[in-house]
């Protein structure tokens, strides 16, 4: 049996789009929505993550007031424990994407539009158990437990490969089939 260059190539293309759909890109973007109990308060948007470390963050708070995430407070001393400019929280900024609680007790410090001067901390208090706390003029005007669920947001680079395995793998079959015809046809 000879194998021929075009089955050679579509072999070979098929096999590299096999490739390309199984290898994910490691995540660095994760997405976030924290429900309290009583649904009296909820968070989403994104965590962008170097290593561990918890290098950014966007969202959106709503409950009483609506309120929009604009700023990760970076902690100096990561992975160890930093205390807020108003001394109202620890916080770390570690994230665990394979842990539970996925982020611990120091949990992410951050800031919002609406409230230039209070600081925001996300953290994680037990499995599957959240608080959501926010520090102003000396106090905590919210302070809310729930449940927070996180899920990787593939890059764009893995979207492209597996946009590419599915096209080739399409190709190659497309290639397989038209061969197949034509050789029906000359019999």
């Amino acid at each position: 049996m000879m194998i021929k260059l075009r089955d050679l190539r579509s072999a070979a293309l098929a096999g590299a789009a096999l490739v390309f759909v199984a290898t994910g890109a490691k995540a660095e973007v994760y997405s976030f929505d924290f429900t309290s109990t009583d649904s009296s308060w909820a968070a989403d948007g994104t965590f962008t993550v170097t290593g561990n470390e918890i290098t950014g963050i966007a969202g959106t708070l709503s409950g009483s007031v609506n309120q929009t995430i604009n700023a990760l407070w970076a902690n100096p001393d990561f992975p160890a424990q930093s205390t807020s400019p108003d001394g109202a929280f620890y916080y770390d900024n570690v994230f665990y994407p394979n842990g539970n609680p996925q982020l611990d007790i120091g949990g992410v410090l951050f800031t919002t539009t609406q409230n230039p001067g209070g600081f925001w901390n996300l953290w994680g208090t037990g499995p599957n158990t959240y608080s959501l706390y926010e520090s102003a003029s000396g106090g905590y005007p919210v302070a809310e437990s729930g449940n927070l669920t996180v899920s990787a947001v593939p890059e764009p680079s893995t979207w492209a490969m597996m946009l590419l395995g599915f096209s080739g793998l399409g190709f190659a079959g497309y290639r397989r089939a038209k061969a197949r015809s034509v050789g029906f046809a000359a019999a």
